[in-house]
């Protein structure tokens, strides 16, 4: 099943043209890698999906919802509970412990301070930071901000987690860490996990891997990880957090 379609998508800066006519279809729980250069409209492509920006026309359809007809107070509503959001460079608010960080989308949706509380610390205990809530992000490791950043992502339950460039921060022992936990996420919950990256070492676990380059935008299955065997992988994330 596709949970994302892009239909005829053109994207236009002023007179600048990033995308013209793309055509793009993601399954349900798909690892799908956003591949090219700086500059090359990954982080833009990312945006569209996860509506932080809209196309300049087509038609954008996620989970059999054809977002271009939804009000902007509606599309904000589907989207807050349809995908979580990993930023770049794990963005964190400094003046917030990892556990406010991780419950600040299930304020702004309005969902009850103590389960908001619950779902955090259930989170925090399946990612391995739950000794780390009380810190303010400066007080912890990069790779454990990652994973609360991941966390934040999840409070809602999303089908849908967006992640742009969430290694880049990290040293190669971190970044395989937090792509192993992605992975076990996606197989354990069912999550469509789409990630925009430049490293090599992603498309280990990649199940697609779409490529921008010059405004166009292809698309490929990778047999790497479909291949894999998914318990293999739980247990080695299980060991790892």
């Amino acid at each position: 099943m596709e949970i994302i379609q892009l239909q005829n998508i053109k994207k236009h800066y002023g007179e600048k043209v990033v995308f013209q006519d793309v055509n793009l279809n993601i399954s349900a729980g798909f690892f799908t890698v956003l591949r090219g250069e700086s500059g090359a409209g990954k982080s833009t492509l990312l945006n569209l999906i996860g509506g932080l920006e809209m196309p300049t026309s087509g038609q954008i359809i996620v989970d059999g919802k054809d977002v271009g007809n939804l009000t902007a107070k509606d599309r904000t509503n589907f989207y807050r509970h349809e995908i979580g959001i990993i930023f770049q460079g794990s963005y964190l608010q400094p003046q917030f412990t990892l556990l406010e960080n991780i419950t600040l989308p299930g304020v702004f949706a309005g969902m009850p301070e103590a389960e908001r509380k619950t779902r955090a610390e259930q989170l925090a205990q399946m990612l391995g930071i739950s000794d780390n809530l009380k810190y303010l992000p400066k007080e912890v490791s990069g790779g454990q901000a990652e994973r609360a950043c991941i966390a934040r992502a999840l409070l809602l339950s999303p089908k849908i987690i967006l992640a742009d460039e969430p290694t880049s921060n990290l040293d190669e022992d971190n970044a395989k860490t937090v792509l192993e936990i992605l992975n076990y996420v996606r197989q354990q919950m069912g999550v469509t996990i789409i990630i925009a990256s430049h490293s090599r070492d992603v498309l280990e676990f990649a199940t697609q891997v779409v490529t921008v380059r010059g405004g166009i935008v292809t698309s490929e299955l990778s047999n790497t990880a479909a291949m894999q065997d998914n318990q293999k992988a739980t247990n080695d994330v299980q060991r790892t957090i």
